[in-house]
């Protein structure tokens, strides 16, 4: 699955500059633009594959160093959403940050940040042109919960229960053009689970998608 994520848009790219040293199309600017255009999305999609990989082999290995302090998980889902919001503003999708009580638990701050980025990314990614997403962190019955809705394609049952696999990707007619590693969301259960916690999702096709992370604001750090 590596080899194929990585060589076939390498092979694009490639493809992509024998086009341009060669001059082979019209001397069009809108069609060396488009050229450039593809290849810069193949390579952001190459990049994310590699930050995905080596986030998976460090919680996989367990050789990451875990800084566990104390943490207001609401700030950092406020860092997270500047982050994505020129992404989200390019296709007009309103983000809604719930939350004005700090949300605290110790945790290390790098997984906080992965959870949050890879539920915000997806949700902007599988929205609709002029969607919305809904981000809530609370306190609940001794757990932190992460709660982001989108207004977006949706996924069948049968997509849901497929969903935290490594290299799992939805592929049907709504999603073909959509770039991905296939690696987001397993690597947000596996953190989850290191404290003890989980992800869930429901999920409507049309209607869009709700995913949450529950993770206890006590937990055993020398288990985990």
């Amino acid at each position: 699955m590596v080899s194929h994520e990585l060589k076939a848009p390498l092979g694009a790219i490639l493809g992509y500059l024998g086009v341009l040293k060669d001059r082979s199309v019209a001397e069009k600017p809108a069609v060396y633009d488009d050229i450039i255009e593809r290849s810069l999305i193949r390579l952001h999609g190459m990049r994310k594959l590699i930050k995905d990989l080596l986030d998976l082999t460090s919680i996989e290995s367990g050789q990451k160093k875990r800084e566990m302090v104390p943490l207001d998980v609401l700030e950092i889902a406020r860092q997270a959403v500047e982050t994505v919001r020129p992404e989200a503003a390019e296709h007009k999708i309103v983000l809604d940050l719930h939350g004005t009580s700090p949300v605290g638990m110790t945790a290390d701050r790098d997984e906080m940040e992965i959870i949050l980025n890879n539920l915000l990314t997806n949700a902007i990614k599988y929205n609709r042109e002029g969607g919305r997403v809904e981000i809530a962190i609370e306190s609940k019955d001794g757990n932190v919960m992460v709660r982001v809705a989108d207004t977006g394609i949706g996924m069948t049952p049968e997509e849901t229960g497929r969903l935290f696999t490594e290299f799992v990707r939805i592929r049907n007619e709504k999603t073909r053009n959509i770039l991905g590693s296939g690696l987001g969301l397993s690597i947000v259960k596996k953190i989850a689970l290191l404290y003890g916690g989980d992800i869930s999702v429901s999920s409507q096709p049309d209607v869009g998608s709700t995913f949450t992370v529950l993770l206890p604001q006590s937990h055993q750090t020398d288990a985990a």
